[in-house]
């Protein structure tokens, strides 16, 4: 299925569900139960195979040593597919508030409990996280025995006033009184379900298979993707109706805005005393609480805006965009004004200060280490600043010297357009250096200087590497002072490439027999090291490297790794995959596979391939 059919069906599928909700719901339930029933059938055909063929061996033993080989293939097969279904997840995690902490917190659920009847949530967590979210988690798995779960983030609820605070529960509890939450979890389960069982059987399963799964999946998918999506808008709407539309439209809003303010006003300031602080002296959480946001006072609050505004409603996500969304509960886009103590000093009231400094404890003690190491080595970028400051004060000096002075100084200055002057006398002398051209329309963009365009889109026609960041940079600044006509050209750039950059993807994405394959072309040291550490796993027999021939960034080696195990070796092939990652210290990169069945004709491609042996037990 395209792009666009899946659009297509999704939008005849959403106009079904408005006019016949029932109907909409007892299809996608019809959908989930055939994959289920498909699945299960499967298992029985298989089981009773092998059954069937134990008994034959029983009957005549004479035949056992034939069909030894092939006896455990459909047990194996069943296995798989009932491992597949047993999908546990690991309960949610935070810090687990109780009644007697928050009295005034949990009073307000109770209220909008009273209001949206639902189950109660078994557990409140607070979290570190800019988020608020309902969840259900199955403590035995596909069997149930399900606990409801209130996810409340610390830094979300010291960016919102308490009614807006009041608007976020309300949507949340919106989903679990509508008991949409235990469906969507289900529907959540099943995605994850066909993902494996697609990436177990697709391959090696055959065109039975593979035309089941390209059936039952992106239908599947369109019809859980029109349940979530009008779920958001329910849930928006349940929230307006009880805390009323304006406090929920500034949460919808606020939702987007305040993780960039938090960042900007606290995290940023806060990382760039690592330049002169062996350890932090400022905690993150305590100064969230101890500084109610002033969005009215930030400069960027409007072009923020303006920028989530102008993201368009994607069906690639089920949150519709934040402009439709203010558009369903009939609401303008108006910055909130402030008002006052932050939800959590309300509703959290003695304890917010104790979570706040449990959590400053653990990032501090988790962050010490990072902490200490960047700190020194801020502390040698200063020295080498001062050394390359006095150098050049005697004679000019060479490109790469004088394009990291520039870069220092952007770096370590408390004020970075100290290095304007710099990277404009680099490159009246070095005009090429792409690096020092983006560098020069970044920082003149900083100060709303237009010249910063032209000298990003030399960076782009000079460096392809920079396309995409100089034409988000481009954006962003055009977007900020309401230019939008003016954005196409970079638009069209950032496309092109990646567009490029998902060809390259695709074509390395997969290694088949009917593709070209080169020597690895990797030198005696190399190989040495490969084979050394190749001979620590015993279970590898042999080892072969070669390189894809790919026409999209030739110069950007496709490399692949095929292993075979020694004849007594029974392994399971993603233990076998970490293992040889780890051990041979792989780069990502690197496409590894370990031999099967299915992967005999590639592996016959690769033996032939001159210089393709690295390894042999």
């Amino acid at each position: 299925m395209t792009e666009q059919q899946f659009e297509t069906l999704v939008q005849r599928l959403t106009e079904r569900a408005q006019r016949q909700p029932l109907r909409y719901r007892l299809e996608l339930l019809g959908l989930a139960a055939i994959g289920y029933v498909y699945v299960l059938v499967l298992v029985v055909i298989a089981l009773a195979f092998s059954i069937g063929i134990a008994v034959i061996c029983l009957l005549q033993p004479i035949l056992l040593v034939k069909l030894l080989k092939v006896v455990w293939l459909p047990v194996w097969f069943a296995w798989s597919v009932l491992s597949a279904l047993w999908i546990r997840f690991d309960p949610p995690q935070g810090r687990e508030l109780k009644p007697a902490e928050a009295p005034e917190l949990f009073a307000e659920i109770a209220r909008i409990r009273a209001a949206i009847p639902g189950p109660a949530p078994h557990h409140v967590l607070i979290t570190e996280d800019f988020n608020a979210a309902v969840t259900e988690h199955a403590r035995l798995g596909p069997l149930g025995w399900w606990r409801n779960y209130l996810i409340l983030g610390l830094p979300m609820m010291s960016a919102l006033s308490p009614d807006q605070f009041r608007a976020v529960l309300a949507h949340e509890f919106g989903h679990f009184g509508a008991g949409d939450s235990r469906m969507t979890g289900r529907i959540y389960r099943m995605r994850i379900l066909w993902g494996r069982l697609q990436g177990q059987f697709e391959q090696r399963g055959g065109f039975f298979f593979r035309r089941f799964f390209a059936w039952f999946g992106p239908k599947f998918n369109a019809y859980s993707f029109v349940m979530a999506r009008a779920q958001e808008y329910a849930a928006d709407a349940a929230s307006a109706r009880l805390v009323g539309a304006r406090p929920a439209a500034e949460a919808l809003m606020l939702a987007r805005l305040g993780s960039a303010y938090q960042q900007q006003q606290v995290w940023q300031p806060l990382w760039k005393r690592v330049r002169d602080e062996a350890q932090p002296s400022v905690l993150p959480n305590a100064q969230l609480l101890q500084a109610p946001p002033r969005y009215t006072e930030w400069g960027e609050a409007g072009s923020q805006l303006d920028r989530a505004l102008k993201v368009r409603t994607a069906w690639s996500d089920t949150h519709p965009a934040l402009v439709d969304r203010l558009a369903a509960i009939g609401q303008a886009p108006v910055l909130p004004t402030e008002s006052g103590p932050s939800a959590a000093t309300v509703f959290l009231g003695a304890s917010a200060e104790r979570i706040a400094r449990e959590f400053d404890e653990r990032w501090k003690a988790d962050i010490a280490e990072p902490w200490r190491d960047l700190h020194q080595r801020r502390q040698q970028e200063q020295q080498e600043l001062a050394d390359l400051d006095r150098a050049a004060a005697e004679q000019p000096l060479e490109c790469e010297a004088s394009y990291r002075r520039a870069s220092l100084t952007e770096l370590l200055h408390d004020d970075p357009a100290d290095a304007l002057p710099q990277v404009q006398q680099h490159l009246e002398r070095f005009p090429d250096d792409a690096g020092a051209m983006f560098m020069l329309g970044r920082r003149l963009l900083a100060r709303d200087d237009d010249a910063g365009l032209d000298w990003l889109t030399r960076a782009m026609q000079a460096d392809a590497e920079a396309i995409k960041p100089g034409a988000e940079l481009a954006w962003d600044y055009l977007m900020k002072h309401g230019r939008e006509a003016e954005t196409e050209p970079f638009v069209q750039a950032w496309r092109e490439r990646e567009a490029l950059e998902q060809q390259a993807m695709a074509e390395r994405a997969q290694f088949v027999a009917t593709d070209d394959y080169l020597g690895h072309a990797l030198d005696e040291a190399t190989l040495d090291t490969l084979r050394t550490a190749s001979r620590r796993l015993r279970w590898l027999g042999t080892v072969w490297l070669v390189r894809k021939k790919v026409t999209v960034f030739p110069d950007r080696p496709a490399w692949l790794l095929l292993a075979k195990p020694n004849w007594l070796s029974l392994i399971r092939q993603a233990t076998a995959l970490a293992e040889l990652r780890s051990t041979l210290a792989l780069d990502p990169s690197i496409t590894v596979a370990v031999y099967s069945s299915d992967l005999k004709a590639l592996f016959k491609k690769v033996r032939k391939v001159d210089g393709s042996l690295v390894y042999r037990a």
